[in-house]
């Protein structure tokens, strides 16, 4: 969004109801927009820590691996929603990895942990840019906003002025 200097020259040669309408549906696709960022910030804010949580699960099984420990790790596991378990874990090589989609992959620890460490790196520089780009999108929402308020305001004077006309205003008698 950017301020108009001249708006004799950006209304010429359409009607201000041409140009009203094409504002509008601006400020349209800016909320539309602004919802969706929304949307995905919530998306990335709770995918992050679950990213973490795995990475931080495959960095205690590499280390354990690379001790040489051989004990197995009792582990809490998710059955249902609300329901977990105990299960008992040796030193595994690889993982099973959610991708998404209903897809699980087995990785090897080393490209498990590797995976995980991008995926941790790619929600938080998203979360970054999706701040930024919101920043920037509510700005120009609210010089939108700023800019439409005294139509707005002459609107609603117009309404007023015609209901306190039309109370005043005597009704004939039958």
């Amino acid at each position: 969004m950017q301020f108009i200097e001249d708006v004799k020259a950006h209304v010429e040669g359409k009607t201000i109801d041409e140009v009203m309408t094409e504002m509008r549906r601006r400020y349209s696709q800016y909320k539309r927009l602004e919802a969706e960022l929304q949307q995905q910030r919530i998306r990335l804010s709770t995918q992050l820590p679950d990213v973490r949580r795995s990475l931080e699960a495959v960095e205690t099984l590499v280390e354990k691996r690379e001790r040489g420990d051989e004990r197995g790790t009792t582990v809490k596991y998710q059955l249902t929603e609300g329901t977990f378990a105990d299960a008992e874990v040796g030193t595994p090589e690889s993982v099973y990895l959610w991708l998404g989609a209903n897809v699980m992959l087995e990785y090897p620890l080393d490209e498990a942990k590797e995976l995980l460490e991008t995926n941790v790196k790619a929600c938080e520089s998203g979360l970054e840019a999706n701040a930024r780009d919101l920043a920037v999108l509510k700005d120009n929402v609210t010089v939108m906003e700023v800019r439409d308020a005294p139509r707005r305001e002459r609107e609603r004077e117009r309404v007023f002025a015609l209901d306190a006309r039309e109370r005043t205003t005597p009704r004939p008698t039958d």
